[in-house]
């Protein structure tokens, strides 16, 4: 229970009634954001719990892990559901934090069933980018060959900036909403930044006094992988650095992915909004709904569209199950491995190629175009590179042989094996010095006479633009900071402090009052009446009343007047259901009386 994997739904099933109807409430509330105060008098009752059972709920909840807490340096406790929790407390609880759009709306799913295979219905107004983990490979490629080099204060030099930010297929439209926070941000386009944080927040890059640079030991590990662990760690880093942090908008996100059940289809997104009491969005669509349904289609993720009657959709183009840690992880697929060279030394690239031939592509041709089947460009730039890093032309000869599926054009064999010896034969003009080379840029003799003006070669150039700055190695660990400043959800990040040990509850003393105040239905005077529902009042707990044959059970709160007084606070309809009324109650409205002590103290 106090590890960092996802917790599965089968635990909260687990819990007791009362620690349900805790955690369940605070879950509601604050989903997995800090908080200071445990439960109100009020918010209890209407979980149809007494102040003590409340108390004691939140304790078994502390003691079992569901809920941490800690200390900040001035004082102050903070509590937090783990953010671990969030997927099975997503699935659990969600008919209580919103709408559930396969249990209220039937009808509407079916609907959904018969647009996901016509689609007819739906306008996409919000088009997906390309993959977000084959971009993070193209982008990576390119660093490793370039380089981000630095300027003596640390930030990137502004040409270098420039050729990123026209690089990334990512839009500056699809992040500008969600109000991010870095430095430079008046310079520094929002697509680039994100880009770079999150290359740094999963550790594929590195800061030294020079350049920032591939991490090589992290990227080997990145590209042994299969897709979908690069989607779950991409979307992880996601979640938890661009989104705010507010707990409706912390449930919007997870119910997006754990309640919209299947790839490619279309879902109603009001169905997914949660109902948060005071948020003051009970109508309408927040401005952050659609900020992050823009943000996932930036990153590939999915697309929106809306219907004729303006009624906005959301759907995946990813399976959302893949997105977080609950599935085993699928095995790499060799025999997908293969793609299709042309006669003009286009490459066509089918998605479901693995990513370590993606990076061999990467380094043995150019991009020209990134879908479900990406196309590349073998050109003289890139075979020069790839030799000047050791992926020489005979074992580019050899990677293309292996992995094309209808065979490699003899000419292009010739073409890739020429531009291979130009390499050579410039190591040999300068003797094999090993410091000399390090320092010829391939592109150093890429010239106009004659490769200028091969069709296969194209140079490019850019005008400056701007600046980076506090860049810092980052490998992924929950809250370790990139380049963006934003905070993210995790709750710990909110709570930096000295963890706090489990507390027991504060026991009412019941050993001070007469045992048949909470043994027995029983019939007082009206003074001890006032006193026992005094004494209830005071421990928060619960009184039974009857009345002939009607039996209920009040949470009071309040005694009004002396001698003819009256009792207010929360009816309970029963034992095990939720308050649902409070009033106000004279002693002659009663016969019997009894204190309620909660279970298990």
């Amino acid at each position: 229970m106090h590890g960092h994997e996802a917790v599965d739904i089968e635990e909260i099933l687990k819990l007791s009634a009362t620690e349900h109807s805790v955690l369940g409430a605070l879950f509601h509330k604050h989903a997995c954001q800090p908080f200071s105060v445990m439960m109100t008098t009020a918010e209890s009752a209407e979980e149809g719990l007494s102040g003590a059972e409340a108390r004691l709920g939140f304790m078994r909840l502390r003691q079992k892990g569901w809920i941490e807490a800690v200390r900040k340096t001035w004082g102050e406790n903070l509590y937090y559901i783990p953010l671990r929790y969030i997927p099975a407390l997503t699935v659990a609880y969600a008919n209580r934090v919103g709408k559930h759009p396969f249990l209220i709306h039937e009808q509407d799913q079916k609907e959904s069933e018969i647009q996901k295979v016509s689609g007819g219905q739906i306008h996409v107004i919000r088009e997906a980018r390309p993959d977000i983990a084959a971009e993070i490979i193209h982008i990576l490629a390119w660093i490793a060959r370039e380089g981000l080099t630095l300027t003596n204060k640390g930030t990137i030099h502004k040409r270098m900036v420039q050729r990123l930010s026209a690089l990334i297929h990512l839009c500056t439209d699809d992040f500008a909403s969600l109000n991010l926070n870095y430095e430079h941000s008046d310079i520094y386009p929002i697509h680039v930044a994100i880009m770079l944080d999150m290359l740094l927040a999963l550790g594929l890059l590195h800061k030294d006094q020079e350049k920032i640079r591939v991490h090589d030991e992290t990227l080997g590990h990145w590209l042994e992988q299969p897709w979908s662990f690069m989607h779950r760690e991409i979307f992880k880093v996601c979640m938890e650095r661009y989104g705010v942090t507010s707990p409706a908008e912390q449930h919007f996100r997870y119910r997006l992915v754990l309640l919209c059940k299947g790839q490619e289809t279309w879902f109603n997104i009001s169905d997914l909004i949660p109902h948060i009491k005071g948020s003051g969005r009970d109508t309408g669509l927040p401005e952050y709904v659609q900020s992050w349904l823009n943000a996932l289609a930036g990153w590939g993720y999915g697309e929106s569209g809306e219907n004729a009657s303006g009624d906005l959709f959301f759907r995946w183009l990813i399976e959302p199950e893949e997105l977080l840690p609950l599935k085993v992880q699928q095995e790499l697929d060799s025999a997908k491995n293969v793609f299709f060279v042309q006669p003009d030394f286009e490459i066509m690239v089918p998605a479901e190629v693995a990513p370590q031939v993606r990076w061999k592509i990467e380094n043995c041709a150019e991009l020209l175009s990134c879908d479900r089947m990406s196309i590349y460009r073998v050109t003289k730039e890139h075979i020069v590179h790839a030799s000047h890093s050791g992926f020489t032309s005979d074992k580019v000869v050899e990677f293309l042989r292996r992995y094309a599926a209808t065979g490699v054009p003899e000419h292009m064999y010739h073409a890739i094996h020429q531009w291979g010896n130009e390499w050579e034969r410039l190591k040999a003009q300068h003797g094999g010095n090993a410091e000399e080379i390090e320092n010829i840029h391939p592109t150093d003799f890429i010239s106009s006479e004659g490769s200028g003006e091969d069709k296969n070669t194209e140079i490019h150039t850019h005008e400056p633009r701007g600046g980076l700055n506090d860049l810092r190695e980052s490998f992924y660990v929950p809250g370790r900071e990139g380049l963006i400043q934003n905070e993210p959800d995790r709750a710990s990040s909110y709570t930096h402090g000295q963890p706090i040990a489990e507390q027991s509850v504060d026991v009412p003393a019941f050993d001070s009052i007469p045992d048949m105040w909470h043994n027995d239905w029983r019939r007082y005077h009206m003074s001890t009446t006032r006193q026992i529902t005094a004494k209830a009042i005071e421990w928060q707990t619960k009184l039974g009343l009857r009345k002939e044959q009607s039996e209920v059970y009040i949470i009071p709160d309040q005694i009004q007047g002396q001698d003819d007084w009256t009792l207010t606070g929360w009816i309970v309809p029963g034992a095990d259901e939720r308050a649902v009324e409070r009033c106000t109650i004279s002693p002659m409205d009663w016969d019997k009386i009894r204190l309620i002590v909660p279970e298990q103290i």
